[in-house]
């Protein structure tokens, strides 16, 4: 495998600027990003294990296997696994906010070093968050305490009090921890994010993009080419960045501490997805690489998705029609549920538009492999579990040949009122429209995301029974972003093909990018995946979905569909026969 560096014009100057701020960077490197023990905190005596203090701080769940138990607002009694610490401090350990509550850090580079205001972690609470006036109070409060010891630490955990004796927040949980437990859990917080995480060097960050085998050429040539576009632009504004002074008590002093070369490794999988895994080990082991960004793939994506779940490498946002939706995990995520929202969403219609379901037959056909068998799981899923029993199914099977027997039997023995057929355009291309249209069917579903694209001509004849589902914006309701994307595109010499897989790429880059600058120094991985949900909903969106959102554990940024008609009239040759269904 030969890995790619897709950083050509902007290099030379980077590492130049570079090396002439190294002495800065090393200082904020010292401060922030670290892997000694932070000033103050004794090292953990050898019989506190940091793997146990993970399960009470993730699970709320002791090492004997109990629920942790706590009192929050004084006499609320709850159990560690309704209330552990990630729920509020959220794996990273850097803290959240939530309505009025502000939750500060808990790493242990924070808790062992005194507390005192510092302009730029203010300016990036204040200006950067969307806070109530309650929160914003509490950011600005100038009170200081003292750096934690471990006898401290456990008498917060316990008794609610921080250094100098006074009383945390009535939210934060009265913990019964023995003295052994609050051992475990203090080691962990020491070791949580403490150092820069795997792909980051003094002077780069490497990230790596994965495309499957099978994929078209010129989706490669969109998500490449914008790749390349954004990675010269990012490089050059870093090292312009680098070699501008800035005043020590600047806000963007721990800002410095972010800059660094981006590197992007192209991952090319090849052969069966059963030997990916291998693949995707021998590519990490050569260069290890913070995040994935982006990536394309025409099929499953489970064992890329699997990958990054065992090896905690985020994964943003692939384009794939199929992601992994059966368990959501805590590194990847994706644009949309693809071809499974659009069967959730097509049963949510069938289920209210009495119209189009009432006492109608309904008959499913799609092969037994890809996105075909996808669809149907999802469809025949959602339907049961509204308590539809009508939906009968015909299961092609392996390679055989849609003939005209096959759709004459069809018709003439099921007799359906309505078809939702789950094939791609070169089965479509085999029914007999017009013995179609001359039978009971009065209405036929197809999936635009298994299409990737229009029906084939050969519906013309059947356009006024023809739905499909339609998971993305409406063409006339496009963006005005689209416009700015386009436009920088343009001014960098991008070529406009394949736009929708160039406008998501831009998406992820973006997303990234902003993302990053909110860690100021602290390349926690987690840390990373809690900043791209928050920022997902404020970037700039091209357009390519009505709105994209995430939230604590939200691993779906576009989260429904619409049921679409064909239609000479309406832009773009859709008319919407639903609003935005979310299933």
């Amino acid at each position: 495998m030969t890995t790619l560096r897709r950083v050509k014009t902007g290099t030379r100057q980077v590492r130049r600027a570079l090396r002439a701020g190294a002495l800065f960077a090393s200082a904020l490197l010292v401060c922030v990003c670290a892997g000694a023990p932070p000033s103050g905190a004794q090292t953990p005596a050898a019989k506190y294990d940091a793997e146990l203090g993970e399960r009470i701080y993730r699970e709320g769940v002791l090492p004997g296997g109990a629920p942790l138990r706590a009192t929050v607002q004084g006499d609320v009694e709850v159990e560690g696994t309704q209330f552990n610490c990630a729920t509020c401090h959220r794996r990273s350990g850097f803290g959240s906010s939530e309505g009025a509550a502000f939750v500060p850090p808990v790493t242990g580079s924070f808790l062992y070093r005194e507390k005192e205001p510092r302009g730029a972690e203010l300016f990036r609470r204040l200006f950067q968050e969307v806070q109530p006036r309650r929160s914003r109070a509490r950011v600005r409060d100038p009170r200081t305490r003292p750096a934690y010891t471990d006898e401290t630490l456990a008498a917060a955990l316990n008794g609610g009090v921080d250094p100098t004796g006074r009383e945390l927040d009535a939210l934060m949980p009265r913990y019964r921890l023995s003295k052994d437990d609050a051992g475990h859990l203090i080691a962990y917080l020491k070791s949580l994010s403490s150092a820069p995480a795997p792909g980051v060097s003094h002077s780069a960050i490497h990230f790596a993009t994965v495309v499957t085998e099978g994929v078209e050429p010129e989706k490669r040539r969109a998500m490449s080419d914008v790749m390349d576009a954004y990675l010269r632009w990012k490089n050059a504004d870093t090292a312009r960045m680098i070699r501008r002074p800035v005043r020590a008590d600047s806000y963007q002093e721990d800002l410095y501490g972010t800059y660094r070369e981006w590197v992007l490794h192209v991952w090319e999988l090849k052969g069966p997805a059963e030997s990916w895994p291998a693949q995707l080990d021998a590519h990490y082991r050569e260069q290890p690489v913070f995040a994935l960004l982006g990536g394309i793939g025409e099929s499953e994506w489970q064992p890329v998705h699997d990958f990054c779940e065992r090896r905690e490498v985020p994964c943003l946002f692939p384009q794939t029609n199929q992601p992994v939706v059966s368990r959501a995990g805590a590194f990847t995520l994706y644009l949309t549920k693809g071809l499974t929202v659009e069967a959730e969403a097509l049963a949510r219609y069938l289920e209210d538009d009495a119209g189009a379901v009432g006492a109608t037959r309904i008959v499913q056909v799609y092969r037994d492999t890809g996105g075909g068998l996808v669809l149907a799981r999802a469809l025949g899923r959602k339907l049961r579990a509204r308590g539809s029993s009508g939906l009968r199914e015909r299961v092609i099977r392996g390679t055989q040949k849609l003939t005209p027997a096959f759709w004459k039997n069809l018709i003439e023995v099921e007799r359906p009122s309505s078809l939702v057929l789950w094939l791609d355009g070169a089965d479509l291309g085999m029914m007999d429209s017009a013995q179609t249209a001359a039978g009971t069917v009065r209405r036929i579903y197809l999936s635009y995301g298994l299409l990737e694209g229009m029906p084939p001509r050969s519906f013309k004849s059947l356009r006024d029974k023809v739905y499909v589902t339609y998971p993305y914006s409406l063409p006339r309701d496009e963006s005005p972003h689209v416009y700015r994307v386009r436009a920088w595109l343009r001014s960098r010499g991008v070529e406009r093909l394949h736009e929708r897989t160039q406008l998501n790429t831009y998406f992820v880059l973006t997303v990234a990018d902003h993302s990053l600058m909110r860690l100021a120094g602290n390349f926690s991985r987690d840390y990373f995946v809690e900043n791209v949900e928050q920022e997902t909903e404020s970037a700039l969106n091209p357009g390519v979905f009505p709105r994209l959102s995430l939230g604590p554990d939200q691993r779906f940024a576009s989260k429904g569909s619409y049921i679409v008609k064909l239609s000479d009239s309406a832009q773009g040759g859709l008319e919407p026969v639903s609003s935005w269904i979310i299933p």
